[in-house]
């Protein structure tokens, strides 16, 4: 498929308008690697996993190790998430000191734990709140600035308010979770959130939540109108599928998803993981591809995931 790139100005663009969600616990240089060497051309950015920020502020010497080395197959944002100004100010010229291409916002996440620390997806039950903390980080930041939301806490009657603030306090883009922080994920999206945030406002607004396929993703271009589609769990049960959309194409075979699974291991070694944390790893990616069918493993699965160290894991895997 072919849509037009999103420009942010400042000589960042977006192009093609397809991004890899930022995820907790996934989305390490391994896992990004591999997604963007497994779809070339095919993924408009990446993001960081979110980088929590109380005081003093993070420097750049703590942030540069998350971040891809130069040249780079696709822009890479560093996703902060805290609820002071000052703090969350500093540390984004920080970010920008460190190599980042643009800083995003996360005020989405809905763990308990960040819950209840005011931060993620808190803020958006006080949107005054959320201006003054982007406005503090567009006002000092050199890089474009975007900020990504869930559609409400509990509800979502407050959305096109939350979107028009982010719009004013700055941002350059604005990516939309079409769920509660109340819903699960195992609750459907609802795109019409998606499509209000569009008619909102002025920038550009990227699509997130169940766009898990390649026709998903066209369909919510189509029935949403946003400018762009943030892929997140879809790219753990299909890590082709930013080039499935692109150029449409067959599933990935047994030994492509088995190859697959080897880089990530080798990538994490090479990155310093430990070989429990790598098979930690390893563990989410097999549950992700089992459900999705890509790598169905049936009653293998549970003594997979009793295995401790991802070498185990590999093994067991091979052929017989």
């Amino acid at each position: 498929m072919t849509r037009p790139g999103i420009d942010l100005g400042d000589g960042l663009r977006f192009d093609p308008p397809l991004l890899l969600a930022p995820m907790e616990g996934v989305t390490d240089r391994s896992f990004r690697g591999l997604i963007l060497d497994r779809n070339p051309g095919a993924v408009g950015a990446t993001c960081t996993e979110f980088i929590r920020v109380t005081a003093p502020p993070i420097p750049a010497r703590r942030l540069a190790p998350e971040l891809d080395p130069r040249p780079r197959a696709a822009p890479l944002g560093l996703q902060l998430m805290g609820n002071r100004p000052d703090m969350m100010a500093a540390t984004a010229v920080h970010a920008a000191e460190a190599g980042a291409d643009y800083v995003d916002l996360n005020f989405g996440c809905p763990a308990p734990r960040v819950y209840q620390h005011c931060a993620g997806s808190a803020l958006l039950d006080d949107p005054p709140a959320l201006e003054r903390l982007l406005r503090a980080v567009v006002e000092a930041c050199p890089l474009p600035v975007t900020a990504k939301i869930r559609a409400g806490g509990e509800h979502d009657g407050g959305l096109e308010d939350l979107a028009r603030r982010v719009e004013q306090a700055g941002a350059r883009l604005l990516t939309v979770h079409a769920r509660l922080r109340v819903e699960r994920y195992q609750d459907p999206a609802d795109w019409r959130r998606v499509e209000r945030a569009v008619a909102a406002v002025s920038i550009p607004v990227v699509g997130n939540g169940g766009a898990d396929s390649p026709r998903s993703i066209e369909s919510m271009f189509e029935r949403t109108g946003c400018a762009g589609v943030m892929v997140g769990r879809g790219a753990m049960a299909d890590p082709w599928i930013f080039g499935r959309w692109r150029r449409p194409g067959g599933p990935a075979s047994r030994p492509e998803v088995l190859a697959w699974l080897g880089d990530y291991a080798a990538s994490m070694e090479r990155g310093g993981a430990t070989p429990v944390h790598a098979a930690g790893r390893l563990k989410q990616m097999l549950r992700a591809l089992d459900a999705a069918g890509l790598l169905p493993l049936g009653p293998r699965l549970p003594a997979l995931l009793r295995l401790k160290r991802a070498e185990a894991i590999l093994a067991d895997l091979e052929p017989r």
